[in-house]
């Protein structure tokens, strides 16, 4: 991942809360769209496709956005759209060639986030698009275990501020949203814990959620490496995902931040795990607002406000929502600040989303390590 971290939102937001937490103006919330397509279809036509243009329009207002293309599916994303229905032409070339059309709708929900699903068909010997409008529900995760340690019990617990922003946002959910915590615990004592194990495979959970003792990923990588693979490995035989909560670099010690989000990306990608960037939410959010304070006074724990950001990042990061404008904010935060702090996990997710593309390799001593361990190549 590129040492600098690229972050950008809403000009009005920053000029409404670069200063603190204290005001009480909130934007009028907004919506993205991205775009997923397959291109698979083409190549039994000998087709190589060059370029994907996606239009859309609403009124007077117009984008088009050429999409990345990377092996078979072409992916892009329209972001800050106001709410509205929106015309969407897509258009397909081969080099100069034009070889596909086509056109449908696309709902922007303030808040939320409504993926276009794009397949290119043939028909009848010519090339179709079919607009599948289907994942615009939510992903059905409705179970869901964190396992860590303080990091993960702070504050009454992510998992009970996660639960509380589902049930805001979705109260037709029947969730249930559990931690298995100890104090201290690295996942390599998560491993070795019995009692962790049956956390594990006595629930029906569609994910559990790894928080590694939080300078480890840092001091020791190879360790985090080896016991989260193992850990994995429990969690895929009792038929849920595996996901990682990103933590942050502790206050009074900065250089943490780079080695902490490389070793969580690398474990992500590896295992094709969802991972939650908390860390660089906390960085994010501190360099738009300097004053905000996200620490306990250890200087390492979260404080609310950091416990609430966190939240937010897993909301979006596990359900593909927005968390901005939800109506759940824990007693003692403003709502200018909660909207702030939605804000921050929502755009860092979609950046971090794009930015682990660009991943370098892994060491190679960390990618023998990793055969070693998994027997995988």
């Amino acid at each position: 991942m590129n040492t600098r971290i690229k972050f950008f939102f809403l000009i009005g937001i920053v000029l409404m809360l670069i200063a603190g937490c204290d005001h009480t103006t909130e934007p009028e919330p907004q919506g993205n769209l991205p775009i997923l397509m397959d291109l698979s279809p083409a190549a039994a036509y000998d087709l190589v496709i060059t370029q994907v243009s996606v239009t859309i329009t609403r009124g007077d207002f117009t984008q088009t956005l050429d999409l990345t293309i990377s092996g078979n599916n072409a992916s892009g994303n329209f972001t800050d759209l106001d709410a509205g229905t929106y015309a969407i032409a897509v258009q397909v070339y081969d080099a100069t060639a034009l070889v596909a059309t086509g056109q449908g709708i696309g709902e922007v929900i303030p808040g939320h986030t409504s993926t276009v699903n794009i397949t290119l068909s043939f028909l009848g010997g010519g090339l179709v698009v079919n607009v599948d409008w289907s994942d615009m529900v939510p992903t059905n995760i409705r179970e869901v275990l964190f396992v860590g340690n303080s990091h993960t019990y702070y504050n009454g617990g992510v998992e009970y501020h996660v639960n509380n922003l589902v049930h805001s946002a979705h109260p037709d959910w029947a969730t249930n949203i559990s931690a298995y915590t100890v104090g201290g615990a690295t996942l390599e004592n998560h491993f070795n814990d019995p009692a962790a194990h049956t956390a594990i495979s006595s629930g029906h959970w569609d994910m559990v959620i790894l928080q590694e003792q939080s300078s480890r990923p840092m001091e020791e990588p190879e360790l985090f490496y080896q016991y989260a693979i193992l850990l994995d490995s429990l969690i895929v035989q009792t038929g849920a995902d595996t996901g990682f909560y990103m933590t942050w670099a502790w206050r009074n010690n900065p250089e943490m931040h780079i080695p902490i989000v490389n070793a969580y990306s690398y474990i992500g990608a590896y295992l094709d795990a969802m991972v939650s960037p908390c860390g660089i939410s906390f960085y994010n959010a501190i360099a738009a607002a300097d004053t905000i304070n996200l620490y306990a006074s250890d200087n390492y724990h979260p404080s609310m406000l950091g416990t609430y950001l966190a939240a937010c990042t897993f909301y979006g990061a596990i359900w593909n929502e927005s968390p901005v404008g939800n109506n759940y904010v824990p007693a003692g935060i403003s709502r200018t600040c909660a909207t702030f702090l939605q804000n921050i996990a929502w755009q860092t997710i979609l950046q971090y989303n794009q930015d682990k593309k660009n991943l370098p390799a892994k060491p190679e001593k960390i990618s023998g390590l990793l055969r070693l361990i998994s027997g995988r190549d």
